[in-house]
């Protein structure tokens, strides 16, 4: 199937998390056909009830740099003006800068979106991420091995913490990614080319946990699971033996399970934070993978094109809906649910069925029983000890007929009681009736 939007950008992207948009940063190490060697941050609407394919543009400005990791955080409860979030560019001189995407949709002048200049690192900023749970925290990684934590409750005059560097099992050397735990506001996962992936904890500002497969592959990207906290998938990029593994903080002796199906190099992963049985990873062998996480069977592939995706993301607003960025100089965004899917063929005895998504649940139902009855269910009310996706079930009297209602209730008493004079009474009543 082809891109239900595009928009011919060599780019890498970052979503919106609550409204409408993708922020587009010129992509480092690639040129278009004009071999233009300028930089620029660009947003687009997705306007998914507009028959047209292309994006519209809804706001530019122009980066120092090119961009290697981009980043869109959730608004900050106590900043109006930054009612869309913030977006961070870790750029290619190892500087991160910080643009209030609300400014560039107004159009206001660039240097009023330029919200924040961090300068820091000393290397490609490459691991770069805002915290879901607290997002005015944001976690950069570069090529000089160091972590920072920023403070950007002020984009202005931003605050960091110490910088995390890793010694002795614990050493990384250039960062290659970082991600946030999606349930631990204070655990913080990174990995680097040196195929260490560390586990850290901000409140004690050291690593909680380090591991590495048997022959240390280059690891070049790591994600949580959405909803098991110590589980994360790291990926290598390493053409000669690729790898998808997913590991468990409980054991890290071996991998739980590992997803074969690349031929070269994994470069990007996204996690589905609304299912989290689907995970999409894409490669240098030009393939776009969707798997399904608690099979390890492949459930569906986007279209091949002349070049790798190097970029890939799943859409918060609507399930099943993901961004691509190649080196087509292409971005498209693509309908899971109209890729090929693999499922259970004639000659594939004993292969496991397709199975529906989370999002085509049922999020509540009823149904009508014998005596009045209502029976129904619906998602429980989140809160203390409650599971995500739980539900309850009720049961409701309906009462239709109250004159025919009372009559039954007056002879179940009767009968119950063995009062034969109530029984005489109910029977005059039905005569006189009738």
């Amino acid at each position: 199937m082809a891109s239900i939007k595009g928009v011919n950008r060599s780019a890498s992207v970052a979503l919106a998390p609550d409204a409408p948009y993708m922020a587009a940063g010129t992509m480092a190490g690639a040129v278009d056909l004009s071999f233009s060697s300028s930089a620029s941050l660009e947003l687009f609407k997705l306007d998914f009830q507009s028959d047209d394919h292309e994006m519209p543009l809804v706001g530019e400005t122009p980066s120092s740099e090119r961009f290697n990791r981009i980043t869109w955080g959730k608004p900050i409860a106590s900043a109006e003006k930054f009612s869309l979030g913030l977006v961070a560019g870790g750029l290619v001189d190892g500087t991160i800068d910080i643009w209030n995407p609300l400014a560039l949709i107004r159009s206001e002048a660039s240097e009023n979106a330029l919200v924040g200049h961090l300068s820091r690192h000393k290397g490609p900023v490459r691991g770069l991420e805002f915290n879901a749970i607290s997002p005015n925290l944001l976690a950069s990684g570069a090529d000089d091995g160091e972590i920072c934590i920023w403070d950007l409750a002020n984009p202005a005059e931003p605050s960091h913490f110490p910088p995390l560097r890793g010694s002795g099992s614990a050493a990384q050397g250039e960062i290659s990614f970082l991600s946030w735990n999606s349930k631990v506001q204070h655990i913080l996962a990174s990995t680097s080319y040196n195929g260490t992936t560390v586990v850290w904890d901000l409140k004690k500002q050291k690593p909680v946990i380090s591991f590495s497969d048997s022959v240390r592959r280059r690891s070049s990207v790591l994600q949580w699971n959405p909803d098991i906290a110590t589980q994360l998938v790291v990926a290598s990029d390493e053409d000669s033996s690729p790898s998808v593994r997913l590991w468990d903080m409980r054991n890290i002796m071996t991998p739980v399970k590992e997803f074969t199906g690349h031929t070269k190099g994994v470069i990007a992963m996204a996690w589905c934070p609304i299912d989290s049985s689907y995970l999409i990873t894409c490669a240098k062998d030009s393939r776009t993978i969707c798997w399904d996480t608690v099979s390890g069977e492949i459930v569906s592939e986007l279209p091949t094109g002349t070049n790798w995706n190097f970029d890939v993301h799943w859409y918060p607003k609507i399930p099943g809906v993901i961004s691509a960025s190649s080196f087509d100089g292409k971005i498209g965004i693509y309908n899971i649910e109209g890729c090929s899917r693999y499922g259970v063929g004639e000659n594939e005895f004993g292969a496991a069925p397709l199975r529906a998504p989370k999002w085509y649940k049922r999020p509540a139902g009823a149904s009508f029983g014998f005596g009045g009855k209502l029976v129904g269910f619906r998602p429980r009310p989140s809160g203390a000890g409650v599971p995500a996706g739980a539900s309850e079930v009720y049961v409701h009297t309906l009462v239709t007929e109250d004159s025919l209602v009372s009559r039954s209730s007056e002879f179940e008493a009767a009968i119950q009681n063995g009062e034969r004079s109530l029984l005489r009474v109910l029977c005059e009543k039905k005569v006189t009736r009738d």
